[in-house]
């Protein structure tokens, strides 16, 4: 296997594991963004917009169209915080709150099924080493990656 077809494994998983998802979710009419959104606010609740953006590597407009999308479905709501009326914070409704055991299960059920006939070792190393590549890319800049300011060709 070479540096080409782990980029293409990558890419498939992100695109199959969306597809399934926005499947799975079909019935209770949720967008791959918002279940994601979802997913990060059931260990985040009441934090502000903007740090939903910097979690979730999104831009600020993207965010504030899943939160009104999910209000309108009344899934959560914001409100100002009270110490610094420039910040709102985001929280679950009960209907919100009421769909994280959804959400749960079809997380784990999809890494289930990409672990089947895998022994447990091996999951565990998989799952450990994609949590410290999403980790190391997070952070990273272009210069730290390419090692230089400027967009050219790499060679």
């Amino acid at each position: 296997m070479d540096y080409i077809d782990v980029a293409q494994s990558f890419g498939i998983v992100r695109r199959r594991i969306q597809a399934l998802v926005v499947e799975a979710c079909s019935d209770v009419n949720l967008t791959y963004s918002e279940f994601a959104f979802l997913m990060k606010l059931y260990t985040n609740e009441g934090c502000s917009q903007d740090g939903m953006a910097d979690s979730l590597y999104l831009d600020k407009a993207v965010v504030t169209r899943v939160i009104k999308s999910l209000e309108e479905k009344n899934l959560l709501y914001r409100e100002q915080d009270p110490g610094d009326r420039r910040l709102k914070r985001v929280f679950l409704t009960d209907e919100g709150k009421a769909l994280e055991p959804m959400v749960h299960n079809i997380i784990r059920k999809l890494i289930s099924y990409m672990a089947i006939g895998m022994d447990d070792k091996r999951v565990h190393l998989i799952m450990e080493g994609f949590y410290d590549i999403s980790q190391k890319l997070a952070n990273a800049s272009y210069e730290d990656v390419f090692g230089m300011k400027e967009a050219r060709a790499i060679e």
